[in-house]
């Protein structure tokens, strides 16, 4: 335990030892310290060894779930190809604003073994496969049920709806709550603390929505249930909820927006945005903002094209410069949305002094997005997808009961 805890030279003394066997298979302390290395760089988390120490019952949950999903792949003799595999790596890249091919290089730089990351991912993929051909089939949503919900949907499609994420933490058997509850309570104290939503909902949420990084989009008002629905209605975004319990586990929440629909609007607009960032304090003198509004007046005199806003970004070396991906304007801080809103595509903003610095935008495309309320076949793939989720949630608590654990650590 100290040597997952205590720093660096304490971890290297006996990497090889055993933190778990699954049903005869072993999960190394090698295996855990890389995985947890992981989730720290994925997740913007502070190294220490009080953060290692709280994310060690996570990360050891995540290894031995997964480790049962290839079992039952396996099984069943469901195999995962490389070239699973490779698109599920191009998905990362688009995901965290990698530059494709690129995403080896990445973590190699963070110092994480390549392993590390295909491993998760084939758990990943495998468990897809497993599901769409043990339970998928099983599955029928009727037309009743779906005209059901569909004019729940048209009932509330003038009330606020929610831009929404998820992570969601099973509760297995009464025992296991309080172990839980703890999970998510620190959960949400790193998230507080500035760790990544998505990344950690990629890492620890049991919720198919991980994949995308929780990422429920809008939600209508009075969707989610009461105990989910209560916990978000008397916030404003940005928000993030305390751990909720419901009858399946705890659920955590992150209110992105909110907006009543109008009758005329069809939609919004989402950009494609480019940043180049120019670090200044906060509480820089006059002469350190002049040379910095210089600096990004001569960048922002170089970038003709999105191509050039890219290696720009690259040559500056800046962690807040690059592709910030496709945006919708309502996400925008106010001060960024004034400007990206008239911006048009192809441009360079002027130069903006922010509270981390200066910041130059280009947008590199601007579409205009469909409604927020869902059409009739969006609310019956989503009836689907809760059916799913709540059968393979059953299906993963049964590999767990049948099998045997033996945790070391």
């Amino acid at each position: 335990f100290l040597a997952l805890t205590t720093g660096a030279s304490a971890q290297v003394r006996d990497v090889q030892s055993i933190a778990a066997v699954v049903n005869h298979e072993v999960i190394s302390v090698f295996d855990l310290l890389e995985r947890m290395k992981l989730v720290i760089v994925s997740s913007d988390l502070k190294d220490t060894p009080e953060t290692r120490q709280k994310l060690l019952p996570l990360v050891l949950r995540s290894l031995i779930d997964e480790r049962l999903e290839l079992q039952e792949a396996h099984r069943l003799e469901i195999s995962v190809s490389e070239a699973d595999i490779d698109k599920a790596m191009r998905d990362i890249e688009k995901q965290n604003h990698i530059k494709k091919g690129e995403i080896k290089n990445f973590f190699a730089k963070a110092g994480i073994d390549e392993e590390t990351v295909t491993s998760q991912v084939r758990a990943g993929i495998a468990w897809g496969k497993v599901i769409r051909r043990r339970i998928r089939p099983t599955i029928e949503i009727g037309d009743d049920e779906v005209n059901e919900a569909y004019a729940r949907v048209m009932a509330t499609k003038d009330k606020p709806q929610n831009l929404l994420a998820e992570i969601f933490l099973a509760v297995d058997s009464p025992e296991k709550e309080p172990e839980v509850h703890a999970v998510a309570d620190r959960l949400v104290r790193e998230i507080r603390g500035g760790a990544n939503f998505p990344a950690l909902a990629r890492q620890f949420s049991e919720s198919p929505s991980a994949l995308s990084g929780g990422d429920l989009g809008w939600v209508p008002e009075g969707q989610l249930g009461p105990e989910l629905d209560a916990a978000i209605k008397h916030l404003q975004p940005p928000a993030l909820t305390d751990p909720i319990r419901t009858p399946g586990g705890f659920y955590i929440l992150a209110l992105r927006d909110r907006k009543i629909p109008s009758k005329a609007e069809a939609g919004g607009i989402t950009v494609e945005l480019k940043r180049l960032h120019v670090p200044l304090d906060v509480d820089a003198s006059k002469q350190q903002v002049a040379a910095a509004l210089k600096n990004a007046n001569a960048l922002r005199g170089r970038a003709k094209t999105c191509d050039d806003m890219q290696e720009l970004a690259d040559e500056t070396g800046s962690s807040l410069s690059g592709d910030l991906g496709m945006i919708h304007l309502n996400e925008l801080p106010d001060d960024l949305r004034k400007i990206v809103k008239d911006l048009p595509v192809g441009k360079v903003s002027e130069p903006l002094r922010r509270s981390d610095g200066i910041t130059l935008l280009m947008v590199c495309g601007r579409q205009k997005e469909k409604s927020v309320i869902p059409t009739r076949d969006e609310v019956a793939q989503a009836l689907l997808r809760k059916r799913l989720e709540l059968q393979a949630d059953r299906y993963l608590r049964d590999l767990r009961s049948n099998a045997t654990v033996d945790k070391r650590i």
